[in-house]
């Protein structure tokens, strides 16, 4: 994993970084030659080799679709992902899943910044001009999964809309709206607005002037929902609606385990497809799996797996920020926790070892070990 994060990371940009990629590519060799590191380095290669792959499959395809489609005006029906308020009153910025080209059948995203007034989760069609990204906001673009950006052609005809999608991400954005409607309704306006973002992921109840205020105070990633929602929702709260029992079939944790699957599956829907919410949910999948083959699952490697999964489809994914603050955050905090408890346990087998020779002279007790053992971790 850690192969597949660093060259996804670095070889889509130019030759800026292929020099650190010689030079961790050369480290990776002189490991080999020892006996002790010879495995971590074969397996780090391994993952460089599969991340260049991935990188150059993403770049590939990017190609294919900016030869095939850039350049003309084509008649596009596609879903409206994401919208955002523009400058002039009518017009939104949104993000189009497009579904159709000239009657063909196609599947790619485009950022169109001048589009006639629509909601996400409506079908529209209508004549736009595709360009490539501009260099400067190219790899961001290609991050969030965007190919080209789109204009309307002022000469075709206007933009129709063919009324609501059927796809499961405009199903669940519509039950966003409802959740999150039903709690302004009930709520005073700033409230019920925080509320709703903390929980729904729904930004559209705030002001500016809240906005400003988060930001100013440093706390505005609580208004994002991220993967201690899937933990509260596959976990304390179900175990409250499918409390344990001390004697469970192992039918019914597999039962168990579909639930968490689906409730992660809704909840990254009703959030927006977040990357920390998709880690999370890749997470909660990879567990859900490994009851189902008696294979229990650790929490790296449902990371890695979850970092896997959602780099597989676009390698310039590592390059959004929130998928960097999630994952960076998250490896450290679960790595950290995995080498206190090596440490620990290297203490208890010196103990007892020395404990058999001299027992006069007992082994000196760590300094985290005097800590709680819930904060251990932590520490």
């Amino acid at each position: 994993m850690l192969g597949v994060a660093l060259i996804c990371a670095f070889l889509p940009q130019t030759e800026l970084f292929v020099p650190f990629a010689a030079f961790f590519v050369a480290v990776c060799l002189v490991l080999c030659i020892f006996d002790a590191a010879r495995k971590a380095a074969l397996c780090i290669l391994l993952g460089a080799a599969v991340g260049m792959a991935s990188v150059l499959h993403t770049a590939n395809r990017l190609e294919r679709i900016r030869v095939q489609y850039a350049g003309r005006p084509l008649m596009l029906t596609a879903e409206v992902e994401s919208t955002a308020d523009s400058y002039d009153p009518g017009i939104v910025d949104a993000v189009l899943h497009v579904e159709k080209v000239n009657g063909s059948a196609a599947s790619f995203r485009v950022e169109c910044s001048a589009l006639p007034e629509c909601k996400a989760g409506e079908r529209v069609q209508g004549r736009f001009i595709l360009s490539a990204p501009a260099s400067g906001s190219r790899v961001s673009l290609y991050a969030d999964g965007i190919a080209l950006q789109a204009e309307m052609d002022e000469d075709g005809p206007e933009l129709t809309v063919l009324g609501e999608s059927g796809s499961f991400r405009a199903r669940t954005h519509r039950l966003q709206q409802k959740l999150s409607e039903s709690l302004r309704r009930a709520m005073h306006r700033d409230t019920g607005g925080v509320l709703a973002a903390m929980t729904m992921g729904d930004r559209s109840g705030l002001s500016a002037q809240l906005r400003s205020a988060y930001r100013g105070a440093g706390l505005s990633h609580v208004l994002v929902v991220s993967g201690m929602h899937v933990s509260i929702l596959c976990g304390d709260i179900l175990s409250v609606l499918l409390p344990y029992r001390w004697e469970q079939s192992y039918r019914s944790r597999r039962r168990r385990t579909v639930w968490k699957s689906l409730l992660a599956l809704v909840l990254m829907g009703v959030t927006g497809f977040t990357p920390s919410v998709r880690r999370a949910a890749g997470a909660v999948w990879v567990s859900a799996l490994g009851v189902w083959v008696w294979g229990p699952s650790d929490a790296l490697t449902s990371l890695a797996a979850a970092g896997i999964l959602m780099t597989a489809a676009n390698s310039y994914a590592v390059w959004d920020i929130g998928f960097e603050l999630s994952f960076a955050a998250v490896a450290g905090t679960v790595a950290g926790g995995a080498c206190i408890r090596r440490m620990r346990d290297a203490h208890d087998r010196r103990f007892w070892i020395k404990a058999g020779e001299n027992l006069q002279k007992p082994v000196r007790r760590p300094w985290f070990n005097r800590l709680p053992e819930r904060l251990q971790g932590l520490a």
